[in-house]
């Protein structure tokens, strides 16, 4: 890469086919290299907790977790052990701002 960039904010870019594909070649391998230190340092997907948040308090929130094909939990897991995943979310969520 050209000199010393400074990467701030958030970018995504599709998993699919082309999804990188318009960006120079320095650029691409910087995005690759940090996507790949990311995923070493967080670890294997435990499971999917999602919150969805509506307008009105009174209405009964809804929750749910998933257990994609490549997490580490799955449906028949340790009840504990997912548990526990979604305390760390909660906490995480916690910490979002």
């Amino acid at each position: 890469m050209e000199g010393e960039r400074s990467w701030t904010g958030w970018v995504g870019y599709t998993a699919g086919p082309g999804g990188k594909d318009h960006l120079p070649p320095d650029v691409r391998a910087e995005i690759e290299r940090r996507e790949a230190a990311r995923s070493e340092r967080r670890g294997r997907l435990l499971c999917e907790v999602q919150v969805r948040v509506y307008e009105r308090d009174d209405v009964e929130p809804h929750m749910q977790v998933s257990f994609p094909a490549e997490a580490l939990l799955g449906p028949d897991s340790d009840s504990a052990e997912i548990a526990a995943a979604v305390a760390r979310a909660r906490d995480q969520l916690g910490r979002w701002r």
